[in-house]
């Protein structure tokens, strides 16, 4: 099947946009684009014919402005979609990491990067690894600043030796893999550990409150039926949930959460999802363990036995094990 008229079709249209005065005016027509040429409008030998020759069509100068950032930062993103390419992916963190650009922004960019290399993971290099991080931890410390003061880490006298917290980015059904392993963890821990839980959906797993134009942006799913809901039930037991709303990630209900831990004093907090900003600064806080150890596998005697070594790691003050980990799986 020739697939030139419909690859030129979408190269006049898409040079047009990356050329325009102002990109913002054609957002949905972008998330069209996108949507219609991912989702199979064009074959992968068609999408690089079409990256080809809207590579050879877009220049960008110099002392760009806001909008020729906008215009820039749209072209890299969808060259990484059309061709999986390590060295697009690398130059579109390393220009997202340059921007002058309201750091709100820079963090809706990072997740939509985050996004890419979850579908494409052989489009990771150490560069572009060591990019993401540095990005991360700016938007944390961005994030931290706005709050202001947490006040001091909270020592384990002072703590809750029967309560826990387990923070999670994403909350759907027993069907989803991250809430199927929340689940399971608040499981053991009331069960198992004979300690009381309470789950927070911090909702911000691919934040949308802060879009920049390009073509195809990925948000995320939410119960929106958990809103306002007091308690989630796991296997028949009732356990306290709180949801953030879509605005996160968002100071406010950041300094909510923490103000919570900070009232709770649990003994430990379990971190469900990487690179969660709110898990990061509540650090600061209490010792956080990232649910990937404590639940590499849905086998519950798994789980139970990594839950009792981490309590003894935090009984016996060992806390720079526990911080040395967090710090690892956010590298």
């Amino acid at each position: 099947m020739n697939e030139l008229p419909i690859v030129k079709e979408y190269e006049n249209r898409i040079v047009d946009i990356l050329s325009c005065e102002d990109i913002t005016e054609y957002f949905d027509e972008m998330l069209q684009i996108g949507a219609r040429i991912i989702s199979g409008a064009l074959s992968p030998e068609g999408k690089h014919e079409l990256a080809d020759r809207i590579r050879k069509s877009v220049y960008f100068l110099p002392n760009e402005s806001t909008q020729d950032m906008l215009r820039h930062v749209a072209y890299l993103h969808l060259m990484v979609r059309l061709t999986d390419s390590r060295e697009f992916y690398t130059e579109f963190l390393a220009y997202v990491d340059g921007m002058r650009i309201d750091e709100r922004y820079r963090f809706f960019l990072l997740m939509q990067a985050r996004y890419l290399s979850y579908q494409k993971p052989y489009i990771i290099t150490l560069e572009s690894d060591r990019l993401f991080h540095k990005i991360y931890k700016r938007s944390r410390d961005f994030y931290r600043g706005r709050i202001g003061d947490l006040g001091s880490f909270i020592k384990l006298k002072d703590r809750r030796a029967n309560q826990t917290i387990i923070l999670t980015q994403q909350y759907l059904t027993d069907t989803h893999r991250e809430t199927h392993i929340t689940n399971l963890i608040a499981q053991e821990i009331m069960v198992s550990m004979c300690q009381n839980t309470f789950i927070i959906n911090t909702n911000d797993l691919l934040p949308v409150a802060n879009v920049v134009p390009l073509f195809g942006i990925e948000g995320h799913n939410s119960m929106q039926y958990l809103a306002n809901a007091n308690n989630v039930y796991v296997r028949g037991l009732s356990v306290p949930y709180f949801q953030c709303d879509d605005r996160m990630p968002s100071e406010d209900e950041m300094h909510i959460i923490l103000s919570t831990i900070r009232e709770v004093r649990p003994e430990y907090i379990i971190s469900c999802g990487d690179h969660a900003i709110t898990a990061s600064i509540a650090a600061k806080i209490v010792p956080v363990i990232p649910g990937y150890q404590i639940a590499p596998t849905d086998d519950p005697q798994v789980i139970r036995e990594n839950l009792l070594n981490y309590r003894r790691m935090i009984e016996e003050k060992r806390f720079w094990q526990i911080r040395f980990r967090v710090q690892e799986a956010k590298k």
